[in-house]
């Protein structure tokens, strides 16, 4: 069976995402950047109403996964609330300055979040040696690691993705994600052999206010409109993966 697994990006795509089907998700929010912890508001009203299992980012910050005192601290007990508010797990990555996994971080962020289950993120296309880091997320108690294959989009890393399935597929679900639409998760689910694929299929929604911004923009520039994951899409993605 392939598992969809919907990159949400706040409250209105989580549910989008459960009452159309898909298996679970992930909830952050500002995709623009790769995705940030969400505010406890959104926490809060999420675990409230979710109905799939569904997994937080925990990234403070754009940019690298190269993490300071302070921002393990945060990260902590931001998993900490996590784990208070009943989800399932967390998507967690660090890297050290060498660019390797920097596993006394990422053991204490899993003390933080202790009985939860636990996602590698894609710091492991950003690490020296992700078939080696594989091996240590085994070790360490992951079960599901998300992966573009060390490319910008997963269908461009479809080699990659593929060896990390041939490899290790078997003791933790490798997760294709990264550009992943309707137009090539069918490919990429043949060419690698994974049973877990994750995609945001977000489109720009209609309740932005066309009269009073038709560029989509007010007088200064800035963004009048926003994006949530699209009930359409997520159904057509299910509908293709059946079969396949």
């Amino acid at each position: 069976m392939i598992r969809i697994e919907i990159c949400t990006n706040g409250y209105q795509s989580v549910i989008n995402a459960q009452e159309n089907g898909a298996h679970c998700a992930e909830l952050c929010e500002s995709l623009e950047v790769g995705g940030v912890t969400p505010s406890y508001g959104t926490l809060k009203k999420v675990a409230a109403d979710m109905k799939i299992p569904v997994r937080v980012l925990i990234r403070p910050r754009s940019g690298n996964y190269i993490y300071n005192e302070a921002e393990l601290e945060m990260m902590c007990l931001d998993i900490q609330l996590v784990k208070q508010l009943g989800y399932e797990g967390v998507v967690i990555g660090a890297l050290n300055k060498n660019g390797d996994l920097d596993v006394e971080k990422i053991k204490i962020m899993m003390k933080a979040g202790e009985g939860m289950k636990f996602t590698f993120h894609r710091a492991i296309d950003a690490c020296n040696n992700p078939l080696e880091a594989l091996a240590t997320l085994v070790e360490l108690g992951f079960d599901k690691v998300l992966t573009s294959g060390c490319k910008p989009k997963a269908i461009d890393g479809v080699g990659m993705i593929r060896q990390m399935q041939e490899k290790y597929g078997d003791i933790i679900k490798i997760m294709a994600g990264g550009g992943i639409n309707i137009n090539n998760v069918v490919t990429i689910i043949n060419e690698t052999g994974i049973s877990n694929c994750h995609a945001s299929l977000t489109v720009d929604v209609d309740n932005y206010n066309q009269l009073l911004y038709p560029e989509k923009i007010d007088n200064t520039g800035a963004a009048m409109c926003w994006k949530v994951s699209s009930p359409q899409n997520i159904n057509e993605m299910l509908n293709l993966i059946k079969n396949v």
